[in-house]
C-alpha cells in the first residue's frame, strides 16, 4: 500500500479560516498540496487572498478565471499536478462545475473527489422550469451548461462528499459514490471564552441584557424577519438582538431595518461586522443564537455552519426544522417549526425566563461529531482505503 497524496483545490480556502481541514489531514500523515485562487470573486467584487502561513500542508496560489462558481478554472494547475503527483484530487466545488472537469483533465489517473451542498432534486427539467418562471434567458443557458456538467461528473468523479442525508440520496441516485461529512469547525477558534473576555466583548458591543443573536447571510430564506417578529412578541422580557452584517447592505437588509424601526425596537438591536475568524468572540457574547431558515420550492437549509460553531462555543442554539438543521443539531439545542412566529416567541420567552444559556452537552456533541478533526478522520480513512 502506498501513501495517499492529496491535491486539494479550494475556492473557500481563499479565507484562511477554512484551511484547518487540510492542517488536520496533514497532521494524520497524508501529504497535502493545497491550491487556492490568488484572487476570488466574492460578493460581487474581486478580493485578494490574505497572507497566511500554511501548517502541515503546502500552499500554491493560482489565478482564477471567470466570476461564476460553476465555470471557474485555475491557470497553471497542470504544472502543480505534474510536480506533486497526487493519488487523489479533492475539489470543494460541486460535481457539476468546470473546476471538477479541469481537475480530471490535468490528472486523469488520480482519483477525483468533489463536494456538494445540494439537498434538493436536480434535473434539466427542474432547472428549465425555474428559468421559465423567472423569465430569465440566461437561466436557460445556465441550466443547459449545468446539465452537461452533471452528465460529465458521472464519468469523472469517483467520490462526492455530501453534507446531509438528502444530499447523499441525491448523489447516489446519480449513480455516484457518496460519503457524508461535516463541514467541520476549527476547535482552536470556536470554544468558550473565559468569563472576563466574554464580558469584555459584551461591553465593547454595549450588551447589558440577555442577548439573542443571528449570524449569517441576510437573505429572505434565512427567515430573519420571522425572528424579529418573534422578538416583538416578547418585548416584555429583557433582551437585546445582535446581528452581523455578513454580506453587506442589501434590499433584504433594508427591509429588516425598516421592520425593526416599524416595531419600535431599534434601541435593542446591535449590528456589527466581523471576519469569520473573529466570529467566535461574538458567538460567545451571545446567550441564544437562532437560525430561523425558511424552506422554499427551490431551497432548504443545506447545512448551517453557524450551528456547530455556536454549539462549540457552548451557547444555546435554536433552529427551525428547515432542511439539514435538525440533522446537524443532532438532538442538541432547541427546534421550532419553520415560520412559526408564535412558537418561536414562546420558545425564546421560556429560555429567557429560565436564564441558563451555557450548553456543555451541545459543545461535547459538536467536538465529537462536527469538527475539522472528525472531517479529516473520515476523509483520511477513505484516502488510505483507496490507495
Amino acid at each position: 500500500m502506498t501513501t495517499p497524496r492529496l491535491l486539494a483545490i479550494s475556492l473557500s480556502c481563499h479565507e484562511p479560516v477554512n484551511r484547518a481541514l487540510f492542517r488536520e489531514i496533514g497532521a494524520l500523515g497524508i501529504p497535502v498540496q493545497l491550491v487556492v485562487p490568488r484572487r476570488h470573486f466574492v460578493g460581487g467584487q474581486w478580493r485578494d487572498t490574505p497572507d497566511f502561513p500554511p501548517e502541515n500542508y503546502e500552499l500554491t496560489l493560482l489565478d482564477l478565471t471567470g466570476t461564476n462558481q460553476r465555470t471557474h478554472r485555475l491557470q497553471g494547475l497542470q504544472a502543480v499536478v505534474d510536480a506533486f503527483q497526487p493519488t487523489h484530487i479533492y475539489c470543494d466545488s460541486d460535481p457539476a462545475s468546470m473546476m471538477v472537469r479541469q481537475a480530471k483533465q490535468v490528472a486523469p489517473n488520480a482519483r477525483l473527489w468533489s463536494l456538494t451542498a445540494e439537498n434538493m432534486p436536480q434535473s434539466l427539467g427542474i432547472d428549465l422550469r425555474k428559468a421559465a418562471e423567472t423569465r430569465n434567458p440566461a437561466g436557460i443557458a445556465s441550466a443547459l451548461v449545468k446539465a452537461w456538467l452533471r452528465r460529465s461528473a458521472r464519468r469523472k468523479v469517483d467520490r462526492v462528499l455530501t453534507l446531509s442525508k438528502d444530499g447523499t440520496a441525491l448523489i447516489e441516485a446519480m449513480g455516484l459514490t457518496a460519503t457524508q461529512v461535516p463541514i467541520g469547525f476549527d476547535p482552536r477558534l470556536f470554544q468558550p471564552l473565559p468569563e472576563a473576555e466574554r464580558a469584555a466583548v459584551r461591553a465593547e458591543l454595549g450588551l447589558t441584557r440577555p442577548v439573542i443573536a443571528y449570524f449569517g447571510r441576510q437573505t429572505p430564506e434565512k427567515g430573519i424577519h420571522v425572528l424579529i417578529d418573534a422578538l416583538d412578541r416578547i418585548r416584555d422580557r429583557p433582551w437585546q438582538f445582535l446581528i452581523d452584517d455578513f454580506i453587506g447592505a442589501s434590499g433584504y437588509t433594508a427591509q429588516l431595518q425598516a421592520q425593526i424601526e416599524r416595531l419600535g425596537i431599534s434601541d435593542r438591536v446591535t449590528f456589527f461586522e466581523s471576519r469569520h475568524e473573529d466570529m467566535a468572540r461574538y458567538m460567545n457574547a451571545a446567550d441564544i443564537v437562532v437560525l430561523p431558515s425558511l424552506s422554499t420550492p427551490k431551497w432548504k437549509e443545506q447545512y448551517g455552519r453557524v450551528i456547530q460553531e455556536v454549539m462549540a462555543c457552548g451557547r444555546t442554539m435554536v433552529g427551525s426544522r428547515s432542511g439539514a438543521i435538525p440533522e446537524v443539531m443532532g438532538g442538541q439545542g432547541h427546534l421550532f417549526d419553520e415560520g412559526d412566529v408564535a412558537g418561536l416567541a414562546k420558545l425564546l420567552g421560556g429560555l429567557l425566563d429560565k436564564g441558563q444559556y451555557a450548553d456543555e452537552a451541545a459543545r461535547s456533541y459538536a467536538l465529537a461529531n462536527l469538527s475539522v478533526n472528525r472531517q479529516a478522520e473520515i476523509m483520511a480513512g477513505h484516502l488510505r482505503a483507496e490507495t
